[in-house]
């Protein structure tokens, strides 16, 4: 497995580092102090101090946490020399997948750290004399010791009893209080109940909490150190894409969700044209009439009593958040699920991926024992399909060959199993294969992602919760009710993880550019009953995170805001912009129009918010990562008609950009370059960082530690962590490694590196990304190829694979806002679909002819992007224009919506410096194959106009 720290991971170390610069190790008596000094510079995160010794780091699911908190022992350890760690985790699995992660990281974190972490496990009555003898008395050894809630949360526990020591008197937890360990806790949200708190108040020293949720309560969410939360993740490229599948019964009947005594009334869901909807029904009302039921015609709500709803025709309904699925609709959703995973698979195998799906079932004799139903109906539609996807006469060779380990020498499929509790990894309980099949589950994670492995299909019991996921997990399908303290974010998270390759390396958005989503995208596949599964996830990431979604309002995030500003705000962006609507059903505001660019410059807004404008503009400022988070794949796409006959004039302009390119570095190790990177950091002086460390001595004269406080010089770290932050950022911006090592073994001034490595990585990046741009624009050029006709490239969004033009195409795909005005007549599509003002005004304004030139066609261009070192960069709009005498001019433009050219950020002007080079290559290639046209390529400012930006073409 390859292990790359990222961004945010780092981020949140440091943050807990420098949190701790000034901490107490002693006492651990001065958090409040270090937190105000730390929220003076980070004022986002400012929720109020608790009086509790907590620190808590908010981190999504599969944005990988666990490895944070390990990361966050060894530089804890290795900055301010403290050796003592506590683990707490709600459950077993989750203890069995912290030790997985402790065991693969192992040799990982030695190679940086240089030491190794003692892992020791509370397991039984046993384990106490090893606790004892290395975990408490041990104080030099790194160790970290694993407690599940159960360890602690009863008076006879082991870890609770008096017991007689040479070492210590009381209880083994009060002699693990007295080192004080700084302990870090997995999901808050399930370490819950009075017993619980009660035994780990007495270790009284700091602890960190790590979780994507927080307990409500007097455990809410407080002294927040870094936030990761649901949106920003999928907003930074962290975590999969959703999709969800819902299969509505022929004879589905509405559904009871809520009673309301009170009121008397009763609130029904239903689906219209595929889509959940809730109904409210009062006494005396009609059934059939509100539900649209025919079968419920002239059926009336007598009374509402007891929780429960009397019908005139004499049933009884009660509600219920729980569910059994009949065999039919079980096997509908297996069917679907086989279907979906057979629909990717070969396409990620093609691209060195392992795709793996994922089973919730209602018990474990479902998938074992004399008739186990679930398990004999998915080999029987497994085989149907695989033999209809072998029939395939296009079929990838090497994907047929791998299909064909689908069966063992005897003939039984292999590509299932399961997990479920009690279940052994030992043949103790289940027979051999099974045994070794769960181990590979819960334990061998690299060997699962292999196609050497044929197990591709897990199902559970909800055993497989928070603690086990699979970053290839691509369908998940619910065929059971889930416990109701189970949120749907927990049930999807087992899934969100980015995938991996054969290699072991994270596809990242760097690695996938736009074909992001196309891999790391979670189809989930569920029954009617489960009705609203998509507005509650939905409502769940919205109230778990503080982040902008850029599709609604909500009052609570908008916290740099007082209640007389918010009024105010909502009411002006109501009912004088026009920007929002009123959402009633989930109870905030809809964003109708590009919100920001409204606001920014907007003097009523101004003078209303004050001294919160700034911040307020910073919380809406759209994201560049357009895609919806959650899918509802049930839901009628809206389509946008493509004028064929301005598409028959646009083919050639679409294919020529789209033909395929490949970036070629030229003499990229250029020895002038190398110095200059070397030269500008060999001027840095960076200031040795001095830290606070406290020095514990186990005096066994006495039975005592004594401890001595000094100051000391950060460690220098060991050569193979700065080679190590220079692979990464190599292979982060596609650089050749050797050339960045060529750039290190020029530097004179290592010194810096000693003094604080951090720092002078950091500054050596922004010095070589200033000077490598300045380099390698002048260094790099295009390799093409002709255009690859397939429904994976953009040029399949607008054209057939006879090169035919399509009828239509997503208007998701061109923007997420609609204008009602009409588009030019020479605009390709017959909607103002857009994404920002100019380009609303571009569509619906562009001038037809100036001087000698007119427009013959112009489109935003869907899903389109070149590559640069600077990952992918996607210009907005392309244009036809012909002169008078018939020359074709191929126009690429990006509309920026700044009023200054100087206001784009630099790594955006930097991506449009490498378009230039690529569209001027291009220009040069086209000409190749005989195309009679010029291609340009410029940058439009806010309200430039396009005879600004050609001036007279010849």
């Amino acid at each position: 497995m390859i292990f790359e720290k990222q961004e945010h991971q780092t981020k949140c170390i440091e943050n807990i580092i420098e949190i701790l610069n000034d901490f107490d190790f002693s006492t651990h008596s001065n958090l409040k102090d270090c937190l105000k000094e730390f929220y003076s510079k980070n004022k986002a995160l400012n929720l109020g101090i608790s009086g509790n010794k907590n620190l808590d780091i908010l981190m999504e699911t599969g944005t990988g946490k666990t490895f944070t908190y390990i990361n966050a022992i060894y530089e804890i350890h290795k900055i301010y020399n403290q050796n003592k760690f506590i683990i707490f985790v709600p459950r077993k699995a989750i203890l069995e997948s912290v030790k997985q992660n402790l065991k693969l990281t192992k040799d990982y974190f030695y190679s940086i750290y240089k030491t190794h972490l003692k892992i020791y496990e509370y397991k039984d009555e046993k384990s106490i004399s090893n606790i004892i003898n290395h975990y408490i008395n041990d104080t030099k050894e790194l160790s970290v010791l694993l407690l599940t809630s159960s360890a602690i949360n009863k008076k006879d526990n082991h870890l609770n009893r008096p017991k007689e020591s040479l070492f210590f008197k009381g209880s083994v937890l009060d002699a693990i209080s007295k080192i004080k360990p700084i302990s870090f806790i997995d999901e808050p949200h399930l370490l819950k109940g009075e017993k619980f708190k009660e035994y780990f108040s007495k270790i009284d020293s700091l602890y960190l909490r790590f979780g994507a949720t927080f307990p409500d309560g007097d455990d809410k969410l407080s002294n927040l150190i870094f936030a990761l939360d649901s949106i920003s993740a999928f907003k930074n490229y962290l975590v999969k894409q959703i999709s969800v599948h819902t299969i509505i019964d022929e004879n589905f009947k509405p559904l009871l969700k809520d009673l309301n005594q009170k009121r008397k009334s009763a609130t029904f869901e239903i689906f219209l044209d595929s889509i959940p909807k809730q109904v409210d029904l009062k006494i005396g009302d009609d059934l059939g009439l509100k539900l649209n039921d025919e079968s419920l015609k002239g059926v009336e709500i007598n009374s509402i009593k007891s929780n429960k709803l009397y019908l005139s025709s004499g049933e009884i309904l009660e509600k219920s958040n729980s569910y059994i699925l009949s065999k039919e609709q079980i096997s509908i959703l297996l069917e679907k699920a086989i279907d979906l995973h057979f629909e990717k698979e070969e396409r990620l195998f093609m691209q060195d991926i392992k795709a793996l799906s994922l089973f919730f079932i209602p018990n474990i004799s479902n998938f074992r024992g004399e008739k186990p139903f679930i398990k004999d109906e998915f080999t029987k539609l497994y085989k149907e399909k695989r033999k209809e996807v072998l029939k395939n006469p296009n079929l990838n060779q090497a994907y047929r060959k791998y299909l064909e380990n689908d069966f063992d020498k005897n003939g039984n499929l292999q590509v299932l199993n399961g997990y479920f509790s009690g279940d052994s990894k030992s043949s103790g309980n289940v027979e051999d294969k099974e045994a070794n099949d769960i181990r590979l589950i819960l334990e061998e994670k690299e060997k699962l992602l292999s196609f050497k492995t044929p197990l591709r299909f897990i199902f559970s019991v909800w055993a497989l919760q928070e603690g086990w996921d699979n970053p290839n997990v691509f369908t998940l399908t619910k065929l059971a009710s889930s416990s109701s303290d189970t949120s749907k974010r927990q049930q999807v998270g087992r899934g969100l993880r980015l995938a991996v390759n054969q290699s072991g390396k994270r596809i990242t958005q760097n690695l996938a550019t736009h074909n992001f989503y196309d891999i790391n995208a979670l189809d989930v596949v569920i029954n009617s009953v489960e009705g609203r599964f998509i507005a509650d996830l939905q409502n769940e990431i919205d109230e778990a995170s503080f982040s902008f979604n850029e599709e609604n309002l909500n009052l609570d995030h908008l916290t740099m805001l007082n209640s007389r500003q918010k009024i105010k705000l909502f009411s002006y962006l109501e009912e004088e912009l026009n920007a929002v609507e009123f959402d009633e059903a989930n109870d905030n505001y809809k964003i109708i129009t590009p919100i920001f660019e409204i606001c920014k410059d907007d003097e009523y807004v101004k003078d209303l918010l004050k001294d919160s404008f700034d911040e307020f503009i910073n919380f809406i400022t759209p994201s560049q990562n357009s895609a919806a988070q959650i899918i509802d794949k049930n839901k009628k796409s809206d389509f946008t008609n493509i004028k064929k006959d301005l598409a028959k004039e646009f083919k050639e302009l679409w294919k020529s950009i789209n033909t395929k390119a490949v970036i070629r570095y030229n003499g990229i190790d250029d020895d002038l370059l190398i110095n200059e990177v070397a030269t500008k950091f060999d001027e840095l002086k960076i200031e040795p960082k001095t830290v606070k460390i406290t020095k514990e001595t186990f005096i066994s004269q006495t039975n005592s530690i004594e401890k001595e406080e000094i100051l000391a010089q950060s460690y220098e770290l060991g050569d193979f962590y700065i080679l190590k932050n220079l692979m990464d950022f190599s292979i982060n911006n596609a650089y050749p490694f050797n050339f960045i090592m060529k750039i290190y073994n020029q530097i004179s001034n290592k010194i810096n590196f000693k003094n604080d490595t951090k720092t002078a990585l950091k500054s050596l990046d922004a010095i070589i990304k200033d000077s490598v741009h300045k380099g390698i624009i002048k260094k790099i050029s295009y390799d093409f190829n002709q255009t690859c006709i397939t429904t994976q490239t953009p040029f399949s969004y607008l054209y057939n694979a006879d090169e035919s033009p399509k009828d239509r195409i997503s208007t998701s795909k061109l923007g997420k806002f609609k204008s009602p005005n009409r588009p030019k007549d020479h605009y390709l599509y017959d909607k103002v679909i857009y994404d920002s003002e100019i380009e609303k005004d571009v569509i619906e304004k562009e001038v037809v002819k100036f001087n000698k030139n007119f427009i013959k066609v112009f489109a935003k261009l869907p899903k389109f992007s070149i590559p640069t070192p600077y990952k992918e960069y996607e210009p907005d709009f392309a244009y036809l224009i012909e002169n008078d005498s018939g020359k074709k001019i191929f126009f690429i433009c990006e509309t920026k919506g700044y009023d200054f050219y100087d206001k784009v950020s630099k790594d955006e002007r930097q991506k449009i410096d490498y378009a230039k080079v690529f569209f001027k290559a291009l220009d040069k290639y086209i000409k190749t194959k005989g195309v009679n046209a010029d291609i340009r390529f410029e940058t439009r400012i806010n309200k430039q106009s396009l005879i600004d930006i050609l001036g007279d073409l010849k």
